[in-house]
């Protein structure tokens, strides 16, 4: 069980990892020549009734900007809330992720898809595609869809 600092009656625990999508697209005869490019995005999703906040890391690997998707994974980690009461709502009704919430629960998706990507990729031609150090703080949003 982890607690956020600031808001300390917000407990959140990783209960499930799902991969949903994998994909490898790796023309005869591939060779990088400029290493490897990532596109990726993170999306949060507050299911109040379950108590849940899951979060989707989706992840493009190309060779080049405008080259075709080499390989693609989709994850989506799932964290148990206890406090949800305490996480405070928009004149919608949608929740407002704390921001140190959404900060903890994004370097936990960032680090674990790495890690998924690793042993996907192992043996293929993008075994070098390791998924960057990369700031979770980009991916920060307060909103999200119940």
């Amino acid at each position: 069980m982890s607690k956020t600092k600031k808001n300390s009656e917000i407990d959140f625990q990783l209960v499930q990892i799902e991969q949903t999508g994998f994909s490898l697209n790796i023309p005869e005869g591939f060779k990088t020549v400029q290493g490897f490019q990532f596109r990726v995005s993170l999306e949060s999703f507050i299911n109040a009734e379950k108590k849940r906040l899951v979060v989707t890391n989706r992840i493009d690997v190309r060779d080049g900007s405008d080259t075709p998707i080499l390989g693609h994974l989709i994850a989506k980690y799932h964290f148990d809330l206890i406090g949800i009461e305490h996480i405070k709502q928009n004149k919608k009704g949608k929740h407002l992720i704390p921001d140190e919430l959404q900060l903890s629960v994004n370097t936990i998706a960032l680090s674990t898809t790495r890690g998924l990507m690793f042993a996907q990729f192992k043996g293929t031609i993008l075994q070098g595609a390791v998924l960057p150090v990369i700031d979770p703080a980009n991916f920060s949003v307060n909103e999200a869809e119940d």
